[in-house]
């Protein structure tokens, strides 16, 4: 990843979990595996953290092993499989001790016992795995992903079966099985933790009762009652101590501005149920809830519509004081509640996502790590409590998720592993910051991303992101990436509506859906005038509000693109309007798509002017459709609806169902579906643009 590494950084040998185009690679089949690792000098305010070159997995004895050096390999050409392949690695975490590390690969357990250097690898080829969670320092869990396709519906058995390991990799049990057979899914119940008592139980929720099982034995018995709610939050003996109950006055509607939340509590854990009433959702929004125990305290963000300002609260059980914590003007920031059950910081969405750290010691490591790493952001994924042993996330668009082990002790910064080894040190497209003025004179943020070889004149694809109160961050993004990889630049522009970029510039795309759209056309306009496109080759993908924007812009600015590209996409506004459910977007399901869209009878005349299907006669380029048939927040139907109008009116229209998607693709099938029909569906609109300029 050399765009990200600073010139402090010696690269001594890599180390990888699926394998370096310039390193020989043995696959992680057992103890005895050797494993190579990259090391790091950190300056931090103490002194330099000095560093020796050793092996992350030695042999079943633990003793070091020499490194090799490593032999120079030809470097193999990516295809479409590295970019959208599903991560190669879950998050490595941590035991509880620090001893230990674990994690996933798709059929394979992995723990690194990090006192005699061995690791070992657990294969478990009938099973797809998702991520590992420690239980205590001798047992952890991994839960499996699982699908179960039923009369068309796919059901996901995440979560809900997970395995028993000892904490030296050995399997010991599934954790709902009885007397040797597995739960039906009726029984099977979502973990909600484990307690830390010293015969670990497993905590479940069924309708009215805790119910507990043995982590060792399985054996399986039915708790407390349960107090009133939908989320309940348990301490780590396994007693709830806080619930949440949303409650609607008789004689209104659940929609923003009606909603009631009301939090039950215990300030002892055999003590009386207590209540605490939430303000009336009239002009507040509430976005995340969190009980941190160590605190003995429920911690909550709620939105002021009113005053376009983010409040975090922090309710003390024992007190019952209240006392505002921090204020701020993104509406995406979410309070962060560390292992130990402190509140720790709080994790913000803006140009990245990153968490801003309360305590020093914190704010100073991930200062240190990131000078090595200047371009990329720097996270902290998991942290022993006493913070001596820390797994650092890595991340820049140019350079995708890496893990990284950090000791205190030991002074070391040893790369664990990445989820796209494939795409390691490979030339990948940047990410650039621009802003351009629209017609109307906003100013409109954008990202840009291409290869840095790209030359100018190059063809051009449009991704405006869903939403549209979302936005684009710095990071890698599979779907840019791949397209920047074939030598287009990539625009990804926040519009008008777009959040991030303060209340005003969100709120300037309310019921200003055709502003919206040609503020993607002014970027388009403005990369041709800088020389960086070609103004004849555009095309445009959106998924969700993204898609809607793909198929406005065909019908409302047809003369600017030659394709596009609809995933998940909204073809009709007024279907939007009829299907808003009222918990969509946090409990103003309607009352938000109004405020966007527009009223129904109020405002029509305004949603058939920006309604693409009524308005098909006007598209001139190709249009591609893609939606999955298990969408629960894009009906179907609107894709069927557009195809069936583009269709009857004459146009050139592509319809692409993919069964059991939900909103987006997910699984390395959808991506490989996906990602190989924009590919061939652009390639095709492009070559015909060089077909017609030869022909003339």
């Amino acid at each position: 990843m050399p765009a990200t590494r600073g010139a402090t950084t010696r690269i001594q040998v890599l180390a990888t979990s699926g394998g370096y185009a310039n390193v020989p690679k043995k696959p992680w089949t057992g103890a005895g595996t050797m494993v190579w690792k990259r090391t790091f000098a950190i300056m931090m305010a103490s002194g330099a953290m000095a560093l020796g070159v050793t092996a992350l997995g030695a042999g079943a004895s633990g003793a070091q092993q020499a490194v090799p050096a490593a032999p120079v390999v030809a470097a193999k050409p990516l295809t479409i499989h590295d970019f959208v392949r599903e991560a190669a690695m879950s998050k490595p975490v941590l035991s509880p001790d620090g001893k230990r590390l674990a994690w996933t690969r798709e059929h394979a357990v992995v723990v690194y016992n990090r006192e005699t250097q061995a690791m070992k690898e657990l294969p478990s080829p009938d099973n797809k795995l998702d991520h590992v969670q420690w239980v205590n320092n001798d047992y952890f869990v991994v839960y499996i992903k699982g699908d179960e396709e039923q009369s068309g519906n796919t059901y996901s058995t995440t979560r809900f079966s997970p395995l028993v390991m000892t904490k030296d990799n050995t399997f010991v049990r599934e954790l709902f099985a009885r007397d040797g057979k597995t739960l039906s899914r009726g029984d099977l119940r979502l973990v909600v933790g484990f307690t830390e008592d010293a015969a670990p139980l497993a905590v479940t929720v069924g309708p009215s009762n805790v119910f507990l099982t043995d982590v060792a034995t399985g054996k399986f018995t039915v708790g407390a009652h349960l107090m009133p709610g939908f989320e309940h939050y348990f301490d780590r003996h396994g007693g709830e101590r806080v619930s949440m109950e949303v409650k609607v006055p008789e004689d209104t509607k659940i929609n923003y501005g009606y909603v009631r939340m009301y939090l039950h509590y215990r300030a002892e854990p055999d003590g009386r149920v207590q209540d605490l009433t939430m303000p009336k959702q009239d002009h507040l929004l509430y976005l995340d809830f969190r009980y941190a125990q160590a605190d003995h305290a429920i911690v909550w963000t709620q939105f002021d519509d009113a005053k376009g300002e983010l409040q975090i609260w922090r309710f003390d059980m024992a007190t019952g004081e209240k006392t505002l914590v921090k204020t701020d003007n993104n509406k995406q920031t979410r309070p962060v509640i560390d292992r130990s059950g402190h509140l720790a910081g709080f994790a913000v969405e803006a140009d990245r996502v990153e968490t801003q750290w309360t305590d020093p010691g914190r704010v100073q490591l991930v200062a240190a790590v990131q000078k090595i790493f200047p371009k990329a952001t720097v996270n902290i994924a998991d942290m022993t409590e006493d913070g001596k042993v820390v797994v650092f996330l890595i991340s820049a668009p140019d350079a995708p998720d890496s893990y990284y082990l950090y000791d205190t002790d030991a002074k070391s910064l040893d790369e664990i592993g990445t989820q796209y080894p494939e795409l390691e040190d490979k030339p990948l497209g940047e990410m650039s910051f621009i802003t351009y003025k629209a017609r109307d004179g906003l100013q409109i943020p954008a990202y840009v991303v291409k290869l840095k070889d790209t030359p100018a004149n190059a063809p051009l694809v449009v991704m405006p992101h869903g939403g549209p109160a979302a936005r684009d961050v710095y990071t890698f993004n599979f779907m840019a990436e791949y397209l920047a990889s074939k030598g287009y630049v990539v625009l990804e522009p926040q519009y008008r509506g777009s959040y991030g970029f303060g209340d005003a510039f969100q709120q300037a795309g309310n019921k200003h859906l055709a502003q919206m759209t040609t503020d993607l056309e002014d970027g388009v306009r403005y990369l041709a005038a800088q020389g960086t496109i070609d103004p004849k080759k555009v095309c445009i993908f959106g998924w969700s509000w993204g898609g809607y924007l793909t198929q406005a812009a065909l019908a409302f600015t047809p003369k600017t693109y030659v394709c596009g590209v609809s995933g998940d996409g909204v073809a009709d506004l007024f279907e939007v309007l009829d299907e808003s459910n009222d918990f969509f977007f946090g409990g103003y399901g309607q009352d938000y798509w109004r405020s966007v869209i527009g009223q129904p009878l109020m405002d029509a005349a305004m949603i058939h002017a920006t309604s693409p299907i009524e308005h098909v006669d006007a598209i001139q380029a190709p249009l591609l459709l893609i939606h999955g048939s298990e969408d629960y927040v894009v009906s179907k139907h609107q894709s069927e609806h557009m195809n069936a109008a583009m269709l009857k009116a004459g146009k050139t229209v592509t319809y692409l169902p993919i069964q059991y998607m939900h909103h987006g693709p997910e699984k390395y099938s959808e991506r490989m579906a996906v990602m190989t029909a924009v590919d061939d569906f652009i390639a095709k609109a492009f070559a015909k643009v060089d077909t017609t300029a030869a022909g003339k």
